[in-house]
C-alpha cells in the first residue's frame, strides 16, 4: 500500500502529509527540498504542503531510507536513487563528490524525491499484439522507450506477468520469463 511509503518520514512530517493527501491512489510523487515546502504529485496535479523541512529532518528521512546504515547504500546513492520496499524509487541529489569521473558519494543532501510504485494489471494488453509472435509462441525483441514517468517499469511489469502466465484470449501460453532487476523495481524487492 502507498501509505507505508509514509514510514520513511518523522512522525510529525507523517501526520502533515497523510492529513493532505486526498488520493493516494494517483499520489505518482513525494517532493521533499531543504528549507521548501513538501508538494505531492498527482497524476493531473500538483499539491504543495506547507510543512517546511529541514537539513537535520531531510537527513533523518535518509537514515530511515538506508535502515540507517547509509553506507550499505552507497552504491545505489552514487547512482542518484535508492530503490525502498515495494518497488519506490527515491531519487536523491546534493553535491557530488566525484573522482576519476566517477561519482563516488553525495554530500549536502538537498532534495528526495519518492516515486510511487504500483501495479496496474492489464495496462500492457494493448501492446500484446506489437510484442507477441502467437504463431510461434514467442517474443520479439522489444525495446520500451518514453520520457519519465510514463510507466516504462509499469507496463515492463505488467508484460512479465502476461508473458509468463500466458494469455488464453490469444491462445498464447505462458512462456518461462528470465528478468534481470538490478534495482529491484519490476519485482517491486
Amino acid at each position: 500500500m502507498e501509505e507505508s511509503i509514509l514510514n520513511y518520514f518523522p512522525i510529525n512530517i507523517q501526520k502533515k502529509i497523510y492529513g493532505q493527501v486526498e488520493n493516494f491512489t494517483n499520489l505518482e510523487e513525494i517532493r521533499i527540498r531543504t528549507n521548501k515546502p513538501i508538494i505531492l504529485k498527482y497524476t493531473f496535479y500538483e499539491k504543495i504542503i506547507d510543512c517546511i523541512i529541514t537539513y537535520k529532518e531531510m537527513i533523518e528521512i535518509v537514515q530511515r531510507i538506508c535502515e540507517n546504515s547509509i553506507y550499505s547504500y552507497q552504491n545505489q546513492i552514487c547512482q542518484g536513487f535508492i530503490t525502498v520496499k515495494a518497488g519506490h524509487r527515491v531519487g536523491i541529489t546534493g553535491n557530488a563528490v566525484i573522482e576519476n569521473g566517477n561519482v563516488i558519494n553525495i554530500n549536502y543532501i538537498s532534495s528526495i524525491n519518492f516515486r510511487i510504485a504500483r501495479e496496474i494489471t492489464g495496462c500492457s494488453n494493448k501492446l500484446l499484439r506489437y510484442i507477441l509472435n502467437t504463431n510461434e509462441n514467442t517474443v520479439y525483441n522489444t525495446l520500451i522507450i518514453s520520457p519519465p514517468g510514463a510507466g516504462k517499469t509499469t507496463i515492463l511489469r505488467d508484460l512479465v506477468r502476461n508473458i509468463s502466465n500466458g494469455i488464453t484470449s490469444i491462445n498464447f501460453d505462458g512462456i518461462t520469463v528470465g528478468l534481470v532487476d538490478e534495482r529491484g523495481e519490476i519485482a517491486a524487492s
